[in-house]
């Protein structure tokens, strides 16, 4: 096909798929193109070039440059995909070269062709045609333009390509200058207006394309893309810092005290952010070798500066909480550039701890201001003032991106002294409080002001109290990353860890005695006390008053029942710090005051308040398992057994499900207590486990019942046949219920019936045989099922080596073990099970079995290395002991005695490929023994 006609067909198919078509035609469409890219690749990817520098429909580009796109990221180079040995159609070098240089022109100079092979940039904007200011302004067009130079860039640098960065940095270089040399100009004319608009969006295409080029080269690993991107930052960071960020920067400035935004004042916030993310990439990268390097070091000096000085202005305002604060229209759109500098900072401590510590100082104060400003505290000379003019939320990004840097500035063991001139116990004291303020609030009822409504995956609380499971999940789900809480626990956690716990456990211990604000917190959430005045309440609140953003003032008994959440929260994160700490002990804790409190909070009474306290404290038990004991005027594993009832929310009895399997292993020292709550507990179990909906939920209840049942066997404790049938009854319908999602509760099926088997023993197990062996059968032959192989060998070795007698039935599931055999890696658990099979079934087994376990061997036989050798000659040896004559048959009419002596001869005539001698030992010994048996 000649090239004019294929760019001809190229353009209909666009076309159609540009337009409104049916289905079936545009299916074709791209049938077609896709045989084209195929059969006729540099005339295919030329049309598409053609048509994106031709077309006038802005549509039939953007479908073009698409195509295009797709088209490069298969045929730009050989990925080593596909059949091997198979024709690879590829662009050729002379297409990819074309390639480069247009859509090069196409970002800078609105056109496909190049002039003289090289790219000239617009200094006379009356020489531009329509169409190129057309294309120039096209930002779909250009925002693909862009993805499409990165993908080139992924695969051609540093080896290929040479020019593309250079030429875009000079690009922004050039248009900056005219843009500077206009507004220099104390007369502009419509014409030089129109003109600065024009450079204007040169300048934000190139570094549209810079910063999708570095964003994409920021995923390479190699070393040579490492010393690459060293020197892009090198030669390059100066100029953009020069005529792209303190410019753009420069113009954002200009914005502040404006009352509505204009196209102009859009494009300036963009343009920044642009820039802001281009100095981000090439900061992050390079780092260390630009402090390394003495030309550089001022540099990094002036961006950090820059950084600093800019974030110190806005972000009071962005923020809200100065007297200057902006309104929404431009608070909104500087967002991203802040957060964009903000994350630079804090990417910056985190990955060269060394080299940021002397530009840690201005961040640290930074940081903290305004973490404090946010939550509604200004600091002064460490002096907190409140402030009502502002609010928080629990997915605020900008808090998180505080604590963050926060947290993982405390951790930087090379910052030591200016940590420790920094935090000063003041400071910790003002800043610990806040945090445990801020603990609890993804559960504070304020946040629901911050939400579009109940269905906001935000607001949690509504979450509660609607999906009490969905919310135990999201609990163990949260991530410091996109949290507040959990972001302030990370920091939390990150002080009583480092050298400044000293200034935190003492305070956080005495916290812990006020017994007569947790008393009453306890009571209030119960619905005990009722009728107390605010006042009172006010009073009690063991952090004092909320800092304004956190605050419920018109409701303080919420407040008092989420300091009391956080404080057992931090109780909980710094429980190893705290054991041992003078003045603390934890069990007596527990035995003096919460056990107290989460037996009264159990009473049936009207409870008003969602069970914040409740789940709290079963959680904190559960942290703290290894310092309960278990006795019987003290009894915790049964407190929790009656937080397993339905009268509680499910959020609360699956915390008590996670409290009780860390309380287990203690159930040694006091079986009696284990064995009675066995009955009730097996039944919450169950109940829970039919009343959730979550896999994880359910898997995590039947965990619970397996393993309850193991410690009643280790404690040697049993049970009676009315709690076994109790316990057996559910199974059949959780095994025929667990299907897509819920299959994995099968594994859980499994586990259970194998620790009941294991307790009942010898005399009992066979009853469970009508219901085990189904199962196992059925995990085995399905492929479904192929994640249950491993725990259906496991409970059929357990069933089979309790046993005493041979049945037909329990003989007709060995047919599983030929296909088993083929795969080696369960190779060692199935010898020992053919092995048991062959002693106890005997010749009845031998009888219905002899063509299977021939099949075994000859897959195994061989097959294995030593070790797998060894647990071979478990049925070899079973098989020769229990029927030496008949024994000996089957394995010669099977071929395997021939395989011992082709080793044996390889051994002997030391061959590279023979077995080790341990192997040949082994064969050797069969064959005399066969030999003896029938001479």
């Amino acid at each position: 096909m000649a090239a004019a006609e294929l760019y001809s067909h190229v353009q209909s198919a666009l076309q159609c798929l540009a337009s409104p078509s049916p289905p079936i035609l545009i299916q074709q469409a791209q049938d077609a193109m896709l045989r084209w890219e195929e059969t006729h690749t540099d005339d295919y990817v030329a049309s598409l070039v053609s048509l994106v520098g031709a077309s006038s429909a802005a549509t039939l580009r953007l479908v073009a440059v698409l195509s295009l796109k797709a088209a490069v990221t298969r045929r730009w180079k050989d990925k080593g995909r596909g059949k091997v040995g198979a024709p690879k159609n590829l662009l050729s070098e002379g297409v990819k070269t074309s390639l480069r240089s247009s859509i090069l022109n196409l970002v800078l100079l609105g056109r496909i062709e190049c002039q003289n092979g090289q790219t000239n940039f617009i200094t006379n904007p009356n020489d531009l045609t329509s169409q190129q200011f057309e294309l120039l302004n096209d930002r779909p067009l250009q925002t693909n333009a862009a993805s499409l130079l990165s993908k080139i860039a992924r695969m051609d640098l540093p080896l290929k390509f040479h020019e593309l960065i250079p030429t875009l940095v000079e690009g922004v270089k050039c248009s900056q200058g005219l843009v500077s040399q206009i507004r220099q100009q104390q007369h502009q004319s419509q014409q030089m207006q129109q003109h600065k608009r024009l450079y204007q969006t040169i300048l934000h295409n190139a570094m549209n394309s810079l910063e999708a080029i570095l964003s994409e080269l920021s995923t390479t690993r190699l070393l040579v893309d490492k010393k690459y991107k060293n020197s892009i930052a090198l030669q390059h960071l100066g100029s953009i810092i020069e005529v792209g960020m303190v410019p753009s920067l420069q113009d954002v400035e200009a914005l502040r005290g404006l009352s509505s935004m204009g196209d102009e004042h859009t494009y300036a916030i963009q343009y920044a952010t642009l820039t802001s993310r281009v100095v981000s990439h090439m900061m992050i990268s390079s780092f260390s070798k630009l402090v390394d390097e003495p030309t550089t070091t001022a540099l990094v000096d002036q961006v950090l500066t820059t950084i600093h000085s800019f974030l110190s202005q806005w972000l009071p305002s962005v923020l809200g909480f100065d007297k200057n604060a902006l309104n929404h229209t431009l608070r909104k759109p500087l967002n991203e550039t802040l957060h964009v500098y903000c994350d630079l900072i804090v990417n910056l401590q985190r990955s060269h701890q060394i080299a940021f510590v002397r530009y840690l100082n201005p961040f640290l104060n930074l940081f903290h201001s305004s973490l404090m400003g946010i939550v509604g505290v200004q600091t002064q000379a460490n002096h907190a003032t409140a402030n009502t003019s502002v609010n928080i939320h629990s997915s605020d990004q900008f808090a998180i991106v505080f604590l963050s840097f926060l947290a993982n500035a405390v951790g930087t063991d090379a910052a030591k002294n200016e940590l420790a001139n920094f935090f000063t116990p003041p400071l910790v004291q003002s800043l610990s409080l806040v945090l445990l303020q801020l603990f609890s609030i993804h559960i504070s009822p304020k946040q629901e002001d911050h939400n579009l409504g109940d269905n906001d995956e935000s607001n949690e609380i509504v979450r509660w109290q609607q999906d009490p499971e969905g919310f135990y999940q999201y609990e163990m789900q949260r991530s410091s990353d996109d949290d507040v809480g959990c972001a302030s626990q990370n920091l939390f956690l990150a002080l009583v860890e480092s050298p400044l716990s000293s200034k935190i456990l003492p305070w956080l211990v005495g916290l812990i005695k006020n017994v007569a604000s947790q008393r009453l917190a306890v009571e209030i959430e119960g619905g005990q006390s009722a009728g107390i005045e605010d006042f009172i309440i006010s009073s009690a609140l063991p952090l004092g008053a909320p800092p304004t953003a956190l605050s419920h003032g018109d409701n303080p008994a919420i407040d008092l029942m989420l300091q009391w959440d956080a404080i057992y929260t931090a109780s909980g994160l710094a429980g190893s710090m705290l054991e041992g700490f003078p003045g603390f002990d934890f069990r007596s804790w527990f035995y003096a005051s919460l056990g107290d409190c989460l037996v009264l909070l159990s009473q049936k009474s009207k409870q008003t308040q969602l069970p914040i306290l409740r789940r709290r404290i079963i959680w904190l038990l559960s942290c703290n398992a290894h310092q309960v004991t278990i006795s019987s005027h003290f009894n915790p594993l049964g407190m929790l057994a009656s937080a397993l009832s339905a009268q509680n929310d499910i959020c609360v009895r699956l915390t008590a499900v996670q409290a009780m399997d860390a309380l287990l292993p203690l159930s040694e020292n006091a079986p009696a207590i284990l064995h009675s709550i066995v009955g009730p507990t097996a039944s919450a179990i169950y109940e829970l486990t039919n009343e959730c909906t979550e896999v994880e939920s359910r898997s995590m209840c039947l965990d619970l019942l397996s393993n309850l049942i193991t410690y009643v066997g280790v404690t040697g404790g049993t049970l009676t046949d009315e709690i076994l049938n109790m316990i057996v009854a559910p199974i059949s319908s959780i095994w025929d219920s667990a299907k897509d999602q819920n299959l994995v509760l099968k594994r859980n099926v499994l586990t259970i019936l194998s620790c009941i088997a294991s307790l009942v023993g010898p005399e009992s197990c066979t009853v469970l045989h009508p219901l085990v062996l189904p199962m196992i059968d059925d995990s085995l032959a399905r492929e479904e099922n192929l994640f249950l192989v491993e725990e259906a060998l496991k409970i059929w070795w357990t069933f089979l080596r309790l046993s005493k007698t041979y049945d037909q039935v329990l003989g007709k599931l060995f047919i599983r073990a030929v296909e088993l055999s083929t795969d080696l890696e369960h190779v060692m658990i199935l010898m020992r099970i053919t092995e048991h099979y062959i002693i106890l079934g005997g010749a009845a087994f031998l009888n219905d079995n002899t063509a299977s376990i021939q099949m075994v061997l000859q897959n195994v036989v061989g097959e294995v290395r030593p070790r797998g050798t060894a647990y071979i000659f478990l049925v070899i040896e079973a098989l020769l002991c229990s029927f030496p004559v008949e024994g000996g048959s089957l394995l010669q009419s099977c071929g395997i005695l021939k395989r011992f002596t082709e080793a044996c001869a390889s051994s002997y005539f030391e061959d590279d490929t023979c077995e080790p001698d341990r192997v040949i030992v082994l064969y050797l010994t069969a064959l005399a023994r066969i030999s003896l048996a029938s001479p």
